[in-house]
């Protein structure tokens, strides 16, 4: 289903996790982002990371704001993908299949606690490599190469909206993994320094709440911009793209 130019997939996370999965095994690449507001607002912001995420070619919706525009100019309705979740069935299949995982992003310390917790809930994963998100460009090179020496087929970038798509996006042509996937702030939930919502606040669509009620300082700040994105996205739509949303 075509929306704000991007092809958003309409399957739910079991199915995504699954075609990716195939995708990988039949030597596809996959540059995959889960489109949320944020996401929406940096597009129509920066020119820089509307120009990284053209190398996109696997959209999920994870945020409830864009599912709400779809069902709204779209009249579909979609399951919500949380990168998260998407991210945790993904680790769980390549343990299935035998294919390795490289963590990218974040501190030093939670990066390592991500990798020991997700060889906890998935003992046959082969995580091949992890490395922090602070690296200097004249360290990026090596970077690099250290990723691509592990042979890792899954990779998980942990940057943050806008960094991490722009990194990927930079690097994709010389990055060896076959799916490349920024995930946000889950390697702190994952690594346990932060809880997600409860169960009933995800099904919701409230998560960005209870983040604002956890993080209220660092959070407060991403409101203005998650408001502009929705006056951003009826403009855009209004004003480009009649076609793919009648």
């Amino acid at each position: 289903m075509k929306f704000l130019g991007f092809e958003i997939s309409e399957l739910d996370i079991v199915n995504n996790a699954e075609k990716l999965l195939a995708g990988i095994k039949a030597g596809q690449r996959f540059f995959v982002l889960t489109i949320n507001s944020l996401i929406v607002y940096e597009i129509f912001q920066k020119p820089e990371y509307a120009k990284a995420v053209e190398k996109v070619n696997y959209v999920v919706p994870d945020g409830i704001g864009v599912i709400k525009a779809i069902q709204l100019f779209k009249k579909r309705q979609l399951q919500r993908v949380p990168g998260i979740e998407l991210m945790l069935k993904l680790c769980e299949y390549a343990e299935r299949d035998g294919l390795e995982v490289f963590l990218l992003g974040s501190k030093e310390d939670i990066v390592k606690q991500t990798a020991i917790n997700l060889s906890k809930k998935f003992p046959l994963l082969k995580i091949v490599g992890t490395h922090h998100g602070f690296f200097t460009e004249d360290e990026n090179d090596r970077i690099v190469s250290i990723i691509n020496q592990t042979n890792a087929k899954l990779l998980f970038v942990a940057m943050g909206v806008p960094k991490q798509e722009i990194w990927i996006s930079k690097n994709y042509d010389s990055l060896k993994p076959l799916l490349a996937m920024g995930v946000g702030g889950s390697f702190d939930v994952i690594a346990n320094r932060i809880k997600r919502a409860p169960k009933w606040m995800q099904k919701a669509g409230l998560e960005w709440l209870y983040r604002i009620i956890k993080e209220p300082r660092k959070r407060l700040k991403i409101i203005p911009r998650l408001f502009k994105s929705v006056i951003y996205l009826v403009r855009y739509i209004s004003s480009k793209e009649r076609g793919d949303c009648s």
